[in-house]
């Protein structure tokens, strides 16, 4: 069996490009090969900042041959009356690659047809990796992609070399100007001199002797063990960061590490001013003691096994030092005056060149809070949440938050805090920015819950009302995410309310400044966020996508009341019966969409399966009013049930179109009544339930 190796080797590529690049040559190669009629191979796609790398094993040297029997048009349309081929029995022969008269006939019960026997020689391998590599290359695509040269070439960074290699062989193609071969060069820093790779199944172990380590999970394990083992020499530990470390991987070819130290002086600073500096600006690793706390040191990544000359270590304390050190001047500044009297300030401040300026972002926020905590009963005065909405972006306003704007929201909670302020409010402040879509803790008070969900759903209406809504993959303002921490934070807070109708406030509030038509505005809202609801449940909750669909078509404002009915559903949907009853409901829905209502007059029943039904109704009815109070709605699920048999002898005994009207009306009306009460939970005909239509 033959081994195969691709190297595309570039510019360096985006770390958030690279997990995406990998999936995507993953899924190409096995779908081209698959359909070359290759299996059993072994495909591994690895990837470093300057590198793509496709590793294929278990490959035979080429096709194998293949028979197959085509069937063609019948005779009497591929032959003419006179014998000769009419145009459609050409066309077969010429698909089949065979002379008119070495097809044959196929007796069938249809008649006679015209048959071919074509043997596919295969083809070797290497004519195939020819034939699909460049094609596969030129499908990737990535969240931004240039072009080069005169233009001609794109691709997510310019392309400077390719390796192909079946075993020895080069596999020759030619991609953005570049014919492949077997030369690449190692690592930019520890050689950089160009190598000639041999052999496929020596790629890696060349790649290693040059400084180039390919499997991101083996520059993970080398990365893990260095930080714990240099942490250790300054008496502390790594503080966990995986999604930081997951970058890291993609930032080096060989993962080297640094230790270095600040001035305690700046511990003294708030923390999150700290960690920023180190965590987000120099993307270094966070030490702290066996307790938790911070301490004066921390880990920087770097592309090289050293650093001879301690110039990177100095480089990182320097820019460490003086960023902790301008943090120190805002922060001494921003407390010379309350938070409170930055708030005059807000006015002056562009939140959006047609929605207006904070004060004005920050008065919608209040009177939207207002309007969802009195849905939801909660004892929070009007001016409370109109003084916390301005208090709340008062700190967008100052020298902190104009350096380091990722802290927006927990400044404001130091300052209040240190300022005395009451712990609901100075928390609001802190997490009314959390959570960042499904990931992370809601707001810890009831404030911050309050308005982290106003001022998002503020920013969405507000957004749709001008035209900046997501397009397909593009969100350039992070509006999926908004609305997912609306429905995180709702749920979280177990809160019940109609969440329709407060979207529907904030697209009032808006709509003085809207340049789109504001009821299109408030559908286009509403469809937004139940897809995002729609999202939690599949998954977040990891209920079915039918199962979603069946209880959102039945109402889902209330997302708490939605989720609950879609777990539930979820829960029984596998019972036997219950699929039989799901089935049966398609056939309701079927009978009685687009028929008119009426009441059921048991005076009318002809046969007993019409009272039995009408009584199995009823008792669900009753089931209903007595467990959906109580929140019991697996129970209510579990009620439905038992009238599976009761309907199915329902359909085999009575016909529901009956000759005589009024028997007919009433029986539709039965269903009707059946319907009524099943939807108020799902609409089990949207069940994709085998054995269905």
């Amino acid at each position: 069996m033959a081994s195969f190796v691709l190297e595309i080797r570039t510019e360096e590529i985006p770390a958030n490009a690279l997990p995406g690049a990998r999936r995507q040559l993953q899924d190409l190669f096995a779908k081209h090969l698959g359909e070359a009629g290759f299996t059993d191979f072994l495909t591994a796609v690895l990837s470093t900042p300057r590198r793509l790398i496709v590793t294929i094993t278990n490959l035979p040297q080429r096709q194998a041959d293949r028979v197959e029997e085509m069937t063609g048009p019948p005779v009497r349309i591929a032959v003419a009356e006179d014998g000769t081929p009419t145009k459609a029995g050409l066309g077969f022969a010429a698909k089949a690659g065979l002379p008119f008269e070495q097809l044959g006939r196929l007796e069938t019960e249809k008649g006679q047809y015209l048959a071919a026997t074509v043997n596919h020689m295969g083809r070797t391998t290497s004519e195939i990796l020819v034939e699909i590599t460049p094609t596969i290359l030129s499908a990737l695509r990535f969240p931004k992609m240039m072009r080069w040269g005169l233009g001609s070439f794109l691709f997510v960074r310019p392309v400077h070399g390719i390796v192909a290699l079946l075993d020895d062989e080069v596999v020759p193609f030619g991609a953005f100007g570049i014919t492949s071969g077997r030369a690449t060069v190692g690592h930019r820093v520890h050689s950089p001199q160009p190598i000639d790779i041999a052999h496929a199944d020596t790629y890696a172990e060349t790649m290693a002797r040059h400084s180039v380590m390919i499997d991101p999970a083996q520059r993970r394990q080398t990365l893990e063990t260095a930080a714990q083992q240099l942490a250790a020499t300054v008496g502390c530990r790594v503080h966990e960061d995986p999604r930081l470390v997951a970058e890291h991987l993609e930032l080096v070819e060989w993962p080297g590490l640094i230790v270095g130290s600040f001035d305690r002086k700046f511990l003294d600073l708030p923390p999150e001013v700290v960690v920023s500096t180190l965590r987000h600006h120099q993307k270094c690793l966070i030490l702290e003691d066996g307790d938790g706390a911070l301490q004066p040191h921390f880990l920087a990544v770097i592309d090289r096994k050293d650093d001879p000359e301690d110039l990177i270590r100095l480089g990182n304390e320097w820019v460490i030092r003086a960023r902790l050190a301008d943090a120190g001047f805002f922060f001494s500044e921003d407390r010379k005056r309350p938070l409170e009297d930055t708030i005059a300030d807000l006015e002056r401040v562009e939140w959006h060149r047609i929605l207006g300026s904070l004060e004005a972002k920050a008065e919608r926020l209040g009177r939207l809070a207002v309007t969802l905590s009195g849905q939801l009963g909660l004892d929070l005065s009007t001016e409370l949440l109109c003084r916390a909405a301005r208090l709340v972006k008062a700190d967008l306003t100052t020298h902190m938050v104009g350096e380091f704007p990722e802290l927006q929201g927990v400044m404001g909670g130091h300052y209040l805090r240190l300022e005395g302020a009451d712990e609901a409010l100075w928390t609001a402040s802190r997490d009314h920015y959390r959570p960042v879509g499904f990931e992370g803790d809601s707001p810890a008070s009831t404030l911050g819950r309050v308005l982290g969900v106003a001022d998002r759903l503020d920013t969405i209406a507000g957004l749709y009302a001008v035209g900046e809504k997501p397009t397909g993959s593009r969100d350039p303002l992070g509006l999926r995410r908004a609305a997912q921490a609306v429905v995180k934070i709702i749920i979280d807070s177990a809160w019940t309310l109609d969440l329709e109708a407060i979207i529907g406030e904030a697209v009032s509030g808006v709509a003085g400044q809207a340049t789109e038509e504001i009821d299109e505005v408030r559908s286009a809202v509403t469809l937004f966020i139940a897809d995002r609801l729609r999202r939690w449940l599949t998954d977040v909750d990891s209920v079915s996508g039918d199962t979603a669909d069946a209880v959102m078509a039945t109402g889902w404002a209330d997302p708490c009341e939605t989720t609950a009915r879609a777990k539930a559903l979820e829960s029984v949907r596998s019972n036997d019966s219950f699929r039989a009853l799901a089935l049966a409901f398609k056939r309701v829905r079927n009978i009685t969409d687009g028929q008119a209502e009426g009441e059921v007059d048991p005076t009318l029943f002809e046969h007993p399966e019409e009272r039995e039904l009408y009584d199995a109704i009823l008792e669900f009815h009753t089931a209903l009013k007595r467990l959906l109070p109580e929140h019991r709605v697996t129970e209510a699920f579990e009620a439905m049930i038992p009238i599976a048999d009761t309907l199915d002898r329902f359909f085999v005994e009575v016909l529901v179109m009956a000759d005589n009207k009024e028997v007919r009306a009433n029986r539709i009306a039965l269903l009707k009544l059946l319907g009524q009460d099943f939807l108020t939970l799902a609409d089990l005909s949207i069940l994709q339930i085998d054995g269905g239509e």
